[in-house]
């Protein structure tokens, strides 16, 4: 098990929470129900976690989304693969952002 006492009291009892394997996969939902963190909560834990050399994986899939302790490479594969998905994502509404508002400042000249 790995060392928990650096751990925050909500990081702990999510990691308590959480199981290993993609197959056990908990959903935030149920997350939420049985630690009374709401989701942006869970989400910090899970980065927070993830941060201090945790194998924490998530998935959005309708089979087996949620949260789990990473087991295998394919477990990890698949979790950085929707976390690199998620960031370009992001990099794009930023340089949407920035455009928009340069494009914007232009015409009020």
């Amino acid at each position: 098990m790995e060392d928990l006492k650096h751990l925050t009291k909500a990081e702990r009892k999510f990691y308590l929470s959480i199981p290993k394997g993609i197959e056990n996969a908990i959903p935030a939902r149920r997350l939420t129900q049985i630690t009374g963190m709401n989701a942006r909560t869970l989400t910090a834990c899970a980065n927070g976690l993830r941060r201090k050399g945790f194998s924490i994986g998530s998935s959005k899939s309708n089979v087996s989304g949620g949260y789990y302790i990473i087991t295998n490479d394919q477990e990890l594969n698949s979790t950085v693969r929707e976390m690199e998905a998620n960031a370009r994502k992001q990099l794009q509404s930023v340089y949407a952002l920035k455009k928009g508002w340069r494009d914007r400042k232009k015409m009020n000249k």
